[in-house]
Parts: structure tokens; C-alpha cells; sequence
């Protein structure tokens, strides 16, 4: 059995990187494919080497641009290394500009393909990630869904695929490195090589379009950041550290910026902080996991999960908003529930349903 996997982004190698080599220690025949949408070093090969995954097959190196610039190239190049590889499956994690595409590749050259992380939902239609996860959800013949409530989600939408529940693969690896990340010594070690001297701080991340993008967003969470009194860690993405340079706003005293930073040392640093401020998806439900408060800014999130248990907060891009539910959040002790994330297994779960054939393009599917 030959079975393509795609990623574009870091996430996404995080996501992939356990069921890839679950798949290949099943004997699966794996062609690693990846588009390129970072087209910066550190920030997808240096994940691709952390996870001592082998250099992908095939790079499209579709590179940045707009959305429908990188749906399109991701399907249009993809769509020639699929005609050579002829794969069975085709594998795609999560909900960027490269899983759209490349899903829309699978479906329209007959591909059965799967989704992972599939049926969360923000219900923000705003939202491009929403946008491309709904897409590819009804269109994927194998949806692993990663909870409960995402089952729900696909049920409620009566989506035509087979739905699995499997965990979230990101927890398979964050509980296999846990005791390194909680690890004291490991800790200090890494606030050495980064700088940090203090003994509290809080980590934040910031990329997402709506908030980089426009420029009173950017300079409320700026005015936000620059009132919290406490050092902040930021390893700065390039599409925040261009939009700051363009608008020409001042990173606020408080904040340390440094260079994107590996997945381990990042987990390290999120686990030993007092909070974690972030606009990512993943990253709230992985301080959920560490045990870290979280206020993610954005007006809504698919890890419901995280909100109802009051490890994570939402606040709008505005200055004295944000400052207050940092100071709300600070070093708050949490013990969450890991298992509405699964068990660990997903990526095995994941792989034994794919070699196992039993996933197929339904027909004759009657919508209700």
C-alpha cells in the first residue's frame, strides 16, 4: 500500500510526524510531500529534523503569497506528483492554505482522502481556517477526529465520509517528551540559551492574519503587551515581524523577541512559564496540556475543550482587555484532564485504520 502524506507548515510536521513513521512500521510504502507555504528554514525544516523524520520526497516550494495563490499552486503542482505516485490514500492534517489544496487535489483526481484533526469548528465563517476545514471535512472519505465534540460537529453536519474518533496526534508526541519539558534542569537550561533571567515571565505568539494584518488590532495587542508587568518571551514569526516594520510600530520594553525557536524548546519554554498569550490553534490546546494558563486573542477557538475548563480565555485585540486577563490568567494552578484528548495512541489508531483498507469513497450519499 502506497499512501502520500502533506504538510506546509510546522504544525502541520508536528501533526504528520508520528503517523508517518506509525504507517511505515506497518510496512506502508509513505511518500512525504511538502508544499513549501513556510518557506523559511527555521520554521519547517528545523521541525522536520527535530522529529528525526527523513527529508520530505518531494518539496512544490509553493512559498508565501496570498490564499488563493497557495491553494492553487499546492493543487495545481501537487496534483503532478500525484499522477507519478499513484498513491491508495492521501493524508492531510488540519486546516491551512496546503491541507485545502492539497485536498482538493485528492478529490478531484479520486483519491480517497483523510483529514486529520477533523470536525473542529470556531463557527467564525470570517475565518480562513474555518473556511478550509468545513471544506475539506466534506469532501474527505476518512475523518479522524481528534474529541468528542468534533465528532459531534461532523454528525451534526451530517458529513458523507467515515468518521473515526482517534485522539489528537500532537498529544502523542507532547506526552511522550513531557518529563523532558517539565524537566527543571532542562528548563534552566533553556532560559539560559535564550536570555531569561527572570524567574516569571510569560511567552507570547502571534501570526494570524486578522491580528497582523490590520493595524489597530496590531497596535491594541502591542498597547496590551507593553501594560503587563511582567518580561514576555516572543519567538517572532516573519509575516508579525514584517507587518510591525510596515506599520512602524515599537515592540513594548518588556518584551524580549527572539528568533522562531524549535518545537522542544518551545514546549520547554510554555511549561516552565507563569502564561502563554497566542492567536495560534494549537498552541492553546498545548498549554492546556502543560498546564499553562492561557489567553488566546482571538474572538473565538476550536479547542472548546481548553475554555470549559478554564485553562483558556478569550480577549478581544484591545489594549486594557488584554492586560487584565493576563493579570487574570498569571500563574494560575491548573490540573487538566488530558484524555478529552485521547489517550496518546492516535497516531497508532490512525495507521492501523489506514492499512487496513477499510476506508472508501462512498456514493449514492443521501444528505439529511
Amino acid at each position: 500500500m502506497r499512501v502520500s502524506i502533506v504538510t506546509g507548515t510546522r504544525p502541520q510536521i508536528t501533526k504528520s510526524a508520528p503517523v508517518l513513521v506509525a504507517l511505515e512500521e506497518k510496512g506502508v510504502d509513505v511518500r512525504f510531500i511538502h508544499t513549501g507555504q513556510h518557506y523559511d528554514y527555521e520554521l519547517a525544516d528545523q521541525f522536520i529534523s527535530e522529529f528525526s523524520i527523513r527529508t520530505p520526497d518531494h518539496n512544490l516550494e509553493v512559498g508565501s503569497g496570498s490564499s488563493s495563490y497557495q491553494t492553487y499552486e499546492v493543487m495545481s503542482r501537487l496534483e503532478r506528483v500525484l499522477s507519478k505516485e499513484t498513491p491508495e490514500y492521501l493524508i492531510v492534517p488540519g486546516d491551512t492554505n496546503s491541507a485545502l489544496g492539497a485536498a482538493l487535489a485528492g478529490f478531484k483526481m479520486d483519491i480517497p482522502t483523510c483529514h486529520i484533526e477533523s470536525g473542529l469548528r470556531s463557527f467564525d465563517m470570517k475565518m480562513q481556517e474555518e473556511i478550509n476545514r468545513r471544506l475539506i471535512d466534506h469532501g474527505a472519505a476518512g475523518l479522524f477526529a481528534p474529541t468528542n465534540l468534533a465528532v459531534k460537529n461532523l454528525d451534526d453536519e451530517n458529513v458523507p465520509g467515515m468518521v473515526f474518533q482517534t485522539g489528537d496526534t500532537m498529544y502523542d508526541i507532547l506526552k511522550k517528551r513531557l518529563q523532558t519539558f517539565n524537566d527543571p534542569s532542562f528548563q534552566e537550561e533553556t532560559k539560559r540559551e535564550l536570555g531569561i533571567s527572570e524567574e516569571k515571565f510569560g511567552v507570547l505568539t502571534m501570526h494570524r492574519r486578522e491580528n497582523v494584518d490590520f493595524p489597530d488590532r496590531l497596535k491594541g495587542i502591542i498597547d496590551g503587551l507593553g501594560k503587563i508587568e511582567h518580561r514576555i518571551i516572543f519567538p517572532m514569526h516573519p509575516r508579525t515581524k514584517q507587518s510591525i516594520s510596515d506599520y512602524g510600530f515599537s515592540i513594548p520594553k518588556n518584551v524580549k523577541v527572539v528568533d522562531p525557536i524549535p518545537y522542544t524548546t518551545m514546549m520547554t519554554l510554555v511549561s516552565r512559564s507563569s502564561l502563554l498569550l497566542t492567536d495560534s490553534g494549537g498552541l492553546q490546546k498545548e498549554a492546556y496540556l502543560l498546564n499553562t494558563p492561557c489567553v488566546t486573542i482571538r474572538d473565538n477557538s476550536e479547542w472548546v475543550e481548553t475554555l470549559s475548563a478554564g485553562a483558556n480565555v478569550l480577549v478581544a485585540p484591545r489594549g486594557d482587555e488584554i492586560h487584565s486577563k493576563a493579570n487574570e490568567m498569571w500563574d494560575r494552578e491548573l490540573k487538566n484532564d488530558p484524555t478529552v484528548y485521547g489517550d496518546g495512541q492516535a497516531s497508532e489508531k490512525i495507521a492501523e485504520i489506514v492499512a487496513s483498507g477499510e476506508i472508501v469513497v462512498r456514493d449514492n450519499v443521501m444528505l439529511s
